[in-house]
């Protein structure tokens, strides 16, 4: 398998998803000290790591986190990407189990487990963005700078993640856009990043890749625009 067929596969890889020979070829690559594999490794940790973000953090009492962690066990292939898998499946966890330790009424409970299905959602159809082989992933960006990944599929949709957005005010949002060669952006949802600067926005919505061919990303008031009312931040060609 030559690098260019593996660009498609390292985010599998991570979330321990690919097919076994696959992940052995990419195996074999990394144990031969293959800077390349190692490289794009690096970038797919940063893809699960910013999935692991979609869930709040909350601290776990210690007799819970051990339960956990004691019946997480994937299997081992390198302690680097076995620690993003065990990032996502603690994040996983915690979207099942947070409520059972947060201390609030009833009806807070109740919204609770309403906000952890939407993120336990979004985490279900990402995985399921990335895992289909007809998925296109395209980087972007450079370290010090926004960077990442926007993955695109036909029929399901867009995954955009990455880290490095500037800050902006508390009463502005990101909103993602969908931007045709010919007619007005398509907007794709808003979002934050996280406390550690990463992101993942999440559009399930099938994508005319023959009239789209870039994503965008601006600054707009909570809740969104119509249709962008700042200069994009960043602009991502899909060609």
């Amino acid at each position: 398998m030559t690098h260019p067929e593996m660009n498609e596969l390292y985010e599998l890889y991570v979330l321990n998803v690919l097919e076994p020979e696959q992940a052995r070829e990419i195996d074999e690559h990394l144990r031969d000290g293959c800077a390349y594999c190692n490289e794009h490794l690096a970038q797919a940790m940063s893809v699960a790591a910013a999935l692991s973000g979609l869930a709040e953090e909350h601290e776990a009492p210690a007799h819970l986190r051990r339960r956990v962690l004691a019946a997480v066990k994937p299997e081992i292939r390198g302690r680097q990407w076995t620690l993003a898998i065990a990032a996502l499946s603690a994040a996983c966890a915690a979207l099942l189990l947070i409520v059972l330790w947060t201390g609030v009424s009833l009806r807070s409970s109740r919204a609770r487990v309403a906000a952890l299905e939407t993120e336990r959602r979004q985490l279900t159809e990402t995985v399921e963005i990335l895992s289909r082989s007809d998925t296109r992933a395209v980087e972007f960006g450079k370290a010090e700078e926004p960077h990442g990944r926007v993955f695109v599929n036909r029929n399901h949709g867009v995954v955009f993640v990455g880290s490095s957005l500037p800050q902006i005010a508390s009463d502005r949002t990101f909103q993602l856009w969908l931007i045709p060669a010919q007619g007005a952006p398509e907007s794709a949802g808003v979002f934050r990043p996280n406390a550690a600067g990463e992101f993942v926005q999440v559009r399930t919505e099938p994508v005319d890749l023959t009239r789209i061919h870039a994503v965008a990303v601006s600054v707009e008031p909570p809740g969104g625009s119509p249709a962008p009312t700042t200069k994009p931040v960043l602009i991502v060609p899909l060609g």
